[in-house]
This record gives structure tokens, sequence and C-alpha cells, in this order.
């Protein structure tokens, strides 16, 4: 008879049969390109699929060659906040110091985008090292991963710096084009802040767009960083000038796809500029914006459409540009949200040491807004916050000192990640 095996005996072990086919062993070079980008529409944020993207030459390929993935994935993960940069205050405790902006950065978990911060130029010290350039410098605009800085020192020549903070020691200084610009001019001109034109899917290229108006009249002028030279356009008639002020336009730094907006300063009109045809239009401001106690901006939608925000106390109001009933394009109101039970929820009791709310920016279909008070309190700095224009939902950013303008600096994708640029073209000679 035979013996029982034991529980705690091993079976015996199966011999394998030999297979017939070859095993193939699959890595990221068998990986096509739409299965490589598919695996990154999956990735969180831009920080994280740039890391992965530099991870070798067929993933950088992958992504810099496809401007409808980049369209896509924008779509599904805004570009991520880095932070805000200030500008200096307005009385500083010495004048004969320069004086520069600061940086506060957006407390997030990303890790990549923490990462990114840290090899970052964001003290600006590119400048501040300059040996011809240490002079005080205010902020004008800031997009596209570039800030655009005018020299504040009224003694010397104006200059203009674009800097890209994420690329150390990335910076390039041109004249301000602003002694030709006034030529022709009826009276006293006056220049207003510069605006940055960026592009997404030409991210190693921008324009800086200047505003000079006269007595009844303004005109551009434009420097392009592919030629290094400026254009002056024909000065153009605009109606509704205050009268009897010859700084009837506010300074301004309002963009929308391609647009750029500067509001009168009697509240009452605004000048756009359609960047592509370089026409000037004038347009009345909607009612209730002409009230001098609301705050608003210009930027866009998440859909990329034009649009304003404004705040009236603790509301927000989202305006869109659509057709009347006599089919001529207009600002027109798409919503308005109270916003006054998520700002209990962020703040808390802090929430009744303010009373109202500042449109600091729009920018992809994010709102910044600041907490104000009527008279400052060191006490009670404001509150920025982030509000999401597809949700409505508020974000709390940190708490700081505001007394002069604030520029969200968003991250851009590197030129490295659109078409075929810098030491990437010659490596892979596609």
């Amino acid at each position: 008879m035979a013996r029982e095996r034991s529980p705690a005996q091993p079976l015996p072990a199966k011999r394998r049969k030999k297979s017939s086919s070859t095993t193939t062993t699959t890595t990221i070079l068998s990986l096509t390109d739409d299965l490589l980008l598919q695996i990154f529409l999956r990735l969180p944020s831009l920080a994280t699929l740039v890391r992965a993207a530099l991870a070798c030459r067929p993933c950088r390929r992958a992504v810099a060659s496809s401007p409808a993935f980049r369209r896509r994935f924008r779509e599904l993960h805004p570009a991520p906040l880095l932070g805000l940069f200030f500008e200096p205050p307005t009385a500083p405790q010495d004048p004969m110091l320069p004086a520069f902006p600061s940086f506060v950065p957006a407390r997030r978990r990303d890790r990549d985008l923490a990462a990114a911060l840290r090899g970052g130029d964001f003290f600006l010290t590119s400048i501040q090292e300059h040996p011809d350039k240490a002079h005080s410098w205010e902020i004008h605009d800031c997009r596209g991963g570039y800030v655009l800085l005018c020299n504040g020192d009224k003694l010397s020549e104006q200059a203009l710096a674009v800097v890209n903070p994420l690329a150390r020691r990335s910076l390039q200084f041109f004249d301000d084009g602003h002694k030709d610009s006034f030529e022709g001019c009826r009276g006293t001109p006056v220049e207003r802040s510069a605006c940055l034109l960026c592009s997404d899917e030409d991210p190693t290229s921008f324009r800086v767009v200047l505003l000079v108006h006269d007595e009844s009249r303004v005109r551009a002028t434009v420097f392009c960083s592919d030629t290094g030279e400026w254009k002056i356009h024909p000065w153009v008639d605009v109606p509704g000038r205050p009268r009897c002020s010859k700084l009837w336009l506010l300074n301004s730094n309002m963009q929308s796809n391609g647009f750029l907006y500067w509001v009168y300063k009697n509240h009452k009109y605004m000048v756009t500029l359609n960047t592509a045809t370089m026409g000037f239009s004038v347009e009345e401001l909607p009612q209730f914006l002409k009230n001098r106690q609301c705050s608003f901006d210009v930027g866009e939608t998440n859909s990329g459409a034009r649009c304003i925000v404004y705040a009236i106390d603790f509301t927000v109001g989202v305006m869109l540009r659509r057709r009347d009933s006599d089919g001529f394009e207009k600002w027109m109101l798409d919503r308005a949200t109270p916003l006054d039970a998520q700002l209990d929820g962020v703040l808390g009791k802090l929430k009744g040491h303010y009373n109202e709310l500042l449109v600091v920016a729009v920018r992809d279909g994010f709102a910044y807004l600041a907490t104000t008070k009527k008279f400052y309190d060191s006490q009670n700095p404001s509150w920025f916050l982030s509000l999401c224009l597809e949700t409505m939902e508020l974000e709390n950013l940190f708490q700081r000192r505001y007394d002069s303008g604030a520029h969200p600096c968003v991250m851009a994708w590197p030129p490295c990640l659109v078409g075929n640029y810098g030491r990437f073209a010659l490596e892979d000679g596609t």
C-alpha cells in the first residue's frame, strides 16, 4: 500500500514545458508615441510631465512634436501657480537703496513643483548682481514664464528687462523705446506700463507693447525679441477723453487672448488694442463697472474665452463677450456669486476683519483675489486667494501685506518641450 504524503511535505516540482514562442521584453523604446502621450495625459501636473518627458529623448520628442497633445493637457491640467511677485513698497525705508520686487511661493504639495521652485531664480538675482544694472526695478507684467521689469531709477536712462525665473541666468536687457514714440504728440505725452505678449507654441519669442497717449490720441510701440527692434505705429484719435486731465488713461496690464485693455480715468470707457491687427477700439464700460468701488480685471476662462472678473464687497461676477439682440458684441453678465459662506470657511473669524475683495489678476481660468480694509491694519494684512472660474471655489494661498501691485507667476511650458529648440534640436536632429 502506498504511503500517504505528509501535509508538510512539499509537492514534487513539475517540469515546465518549453515554450515554442520567444518571450519579448517591453521597454520604453518599444512604446509608440500615441501610447506614451496617453500615459502622459494621466500625470497630475505640468511639473510632473516636465520631469517625465525629460527622462529620455523618445519621451521628449513625443511631447515636443505634438501640439494637439499640449492643447489637450492644458485642458485637463491648468498650468500651476508658482506664486506671486509683489512690487517694491511704495515708500521704501531708505530711498537711496535699490528696490526689487519680492516673491511669495504658493503653498503646494506637488514635490515636482517644489523642486522647480527651488531650482529657479525667483529672487531675480540675475538682475541684482548685474554690474551695470544695480538700480531699482519694478514689474510691469508676468506672463508665459517671463517677467517684464522696468528700471525704476528716474535719474538714469529707462531700461527694460525680461527674465525667465525658471531658467537661471536667462535674461535680456533692452532700451525703452519711448523717445521716438513721443514724436508728433499734442501737448504732454504720457507712457503707460508695458505689456508682455507671449505664445504657447513659440516660447522662445516675446513682444513688448508700450502705449503712449497725448491729449486725445493713443499709439502703440512694439518690441520684438526676434529682431531686437521697436516698431512705432501711427497715432489714433479716440473719443470720450476726460477734459482737463493729462493722465486720462489708467496704468494697466490687462490682457486676454491677444487683446490689451486700458480704462479711462473717469471709469466710463475702455480702450482695446487688437495685437493681431494693431487696431484700437473704444467702448463704454458696463454700468456697474463704472463704480469706482468695483475692482475688476480682464483674462480668460478655463476654455480660453475672454472674460471680465469683478468684485463688489464679497460678491464676484464674471462677464463674457456675447452678442445682444441687435447683433452687437459686448460685455454681458454671465454669473455673479456671493462668496461670504466660502470666506467664512476659509478665513473663519478672520473674515470679520475685512470688508471687501480686490481682483488682483485673472489667468487661465483662475481669478486671484485679495482681502482688503478701507484703512491699513498691520495686525491684519491681506489674505490672497485663488478662485476657480469653472467651479467658483476658493483656495487660500497665503497672507501678506498688500500696498502695491501683485503679479501671478504661472508655470509655462519649457521651450525644450515645444517644437525643436535648444540643445535637443542639435542632439535629436529632428
